[in-house]
């Protein structure tokens, strides 16, 4: 009996140590829960809630990763007054010193800014917070049309009534987030339409507006682009327009088109071929102006094959397609006076007194005009380029026959295959020359010594500006990435346009929008060293 109440005590005592030691141990752990808590300085969320943000449509949630936290705002979000939502665990947190209170304190994140994280025992952590802004959204152009009109091939001349809203949702361009208006749609263009189902449009404003801070005018153009993958080739070769500094060069936009509710794809937003004050500014002729001095202008005329205006003629020599444009009713006189001003200049180019400084070609036509005209159409190696189509003339009162802008490139740039065969190329790519042996006038001009020189001059003179072009179609397709996805993807989130589909342009097929705009940036890069090469050695 001893010997078990011995056993017993000793079993207590044992079973009490054991008690004592687990309630010792979790009192150390306790205690280190504790220090480890009263040293925690941490982040664990960041955000910009649009309830007290202006520009947010939604929350911009922080990425964190170490001690960096990044976000990525709308472009058209302000820096300098974001207030940030947090949660944090420590006893506070500052910027600069100054506290910061989740939800109610503003900074300025135009440079990163450091937070501070407090600890109860008055150690720190610090966090970086660095915002960029994203892409400008492109502007969206919604046109809905009476009875919701759909346009087939023989609608093109129709105008339809229609109301036009433009958003400009990061104003990028404009001030004005939304512009509104009624007016009417017609198409336009004419190997651009015919056929093909992603259709170009003439817009018709019910009265002038400035659209996306371009200039101040009823009439406006929505390029289709559907033939040129990269939906770049026109806006590309007016940079090349406005480097040469032409008289006018139409400023364009790439817009999202939507009509009648449904999505059409990326188009090129444009200002029409227009004579007007704010674009091609000319001192047009009257009806009244039929004789002496006022007969002479000013003029303004398209050179085209498609020779389709009502008032037209070719040239004796050379058969060039000429039609009035402004006035698109000439009287008689004006008519035939210009007609004999045409035929008086071709004349001359092609006598054998053409390089007289005097009575030659030079007392016909503006040569400066002539030269940046032709480095753009050899640039791009236009197919319409060599006085074929889309060439617009001005024939000054008192003065000559003027290039003063360019228009129409969605087959530029080594995207027609048949200039081979039909316009006498010797390669549809960079290489090769094109206007200089196959353009009437301009094979004529080359044979002068003092137009060559000329022509190097300007060139040399243009040729660091060139060079910036690559960069700015990439720049360009950068800010196309997300539209040009919705373009080429199937409807109904795209626009149902395919980037592998053979058109009747080019049988070339490079696979995705990249390659289709490494082929542009390639063929510009290659196309310069090859003209700056051949031009300096004529």
């Amino acid at each position: 009996m001893h010997d078990l109440n011995l056993f017993n005590q000793r079993s207590f005592f044992k079973l009490n140590s054991l008690t004592l030691l687990i309630i010792l141990l979790l009192s150390i752990s306790a205690c280190n829960d504790s220090e480890d808590k009263s040293g925690e300085a941490t982040i664990d969320y960041f955000a910009f809630q649009p309830e007290m943000n202006s520009g947010l449509d939604e929350a911009v949630i922080g990425k964190i990763t170490d001690n960096n936290i990044s976000l990525s705002v709308p472009y058209n979000v302000i820096l300098n007054q974001l207030v940030a939502t947090f949660n944090y665990v420590g006893v506070k947190v500052e910027v600069k010193n100054t506290e910061q209170i989740s939800g109610v304190t503003a900074n300025d994140y135009s440079n990163p800014v450091i937070f501070t994280v407090i600890a109860a025992n008055g150690e720190f952590t610090q966090y970086t917070v660095t915002v960029t802004k994203n892409k400008p959204r492109i502007p969206q152009v919604y046109i809905n049309t009476e009875g919701n009109f759909e346009f087939k091939n023989e609608d093109k001349e129709n105008y339809v009534n229609s109301t036009i809203r433009i958003e400009d949702l990061d104003n990028y361009y404009t001030t004005d987030t939304e512009f509104k208006s009624e007016g009417e749609i017609k198409g336009r263009g004419n190997s651009t339409w015919w056929g093909v189902a992603k259709k170009p449009y003439r817009i018709r404003l019910e009265k002038k507006n400035s659209l996306l801070g371009m200039s101040n005018d009823r009439n406006w153009a929505l390029l289709a682009n559907h033939f040129d993958k990269t939906l770049l080739r026109n806006i590309a070769a007016f940079e090349i327009s406005r480097i040469a500094e032409m008289r006018w060069t139409p400023l364009s936009v790439s817009v999202d088109y939507y009509m009648n509710g449904t999505y059409r794809g990326v188009y090129t937003l444009t200002e029409h071929v227009r004579v007007s004050d704010e674009r091609l500014n000319l001192n047009l002729v009257s009806s009244d102006d039929n004789s002496g001095e006022a007969l002479t202008g000013d003029y303004f005329l398209e050179l085209d094959f498609h020779y389709d205006e009502s008032y037209k003629f070719k040239t004796n020599i050379k058969e060039l397609p000429i039609m009035f444009k402004d006035p698109d009713e000439p009287t008689p006189n004006q008519f035939d006076y210009v007609q004999n001003y045409f035929n008086t200049t071709e004349e001359v180019l092609y006598s054998e007194s053409f390089t007289e400084p005097v009575e030659g070609y030079r007392k016909y036509i503006d040569v400066e005009s002539f030269i940046n005209y032709y480095i753009i159409h050899e640039v791009s190696k236009n197919v319409d380029g060599n006085f074929r189509g889309s060439c617009h003339m001005a024939l000054r009162k008192n003065g000559k026959i003027e290039l003063p802008m360019v228009w129409d490139f969605d087959l530029a740039f080594g995207n027609a295959d048949y200039i081979i065969e039909e316009q006498g190329a010797t390669s549809s790519d960079w290489d090769g020359w094109y206007i200089k042996t196959q353009s009437p006038w301009f094979d004529q001009l080359f044979k002068d010594p003092t137009f060559v020189a000329e022509l190097k001059a300007r060139w040399n003179e243009l040729k660091p500006q060139l060079l910036t072009v690559p960069d700015f179609i990439r720049s360009h397709a950068d800010e196309l990435n997300e539209a040009q996805a919705r373009n080429y993807s199937p409807k109904p989130q795209g626009a149902g346009w395919s980037i592998t589909n053979k058109e009747w342009n080019t049988s070339i097929i490079r696979g995705s929008y990249d390659n289709e705009v490494n082929y542009l940036v390639s063929f510009v890069e290659k196309r310069i060293q090859w003209l700056d090469v051949n031009i300096n050695n004529l």
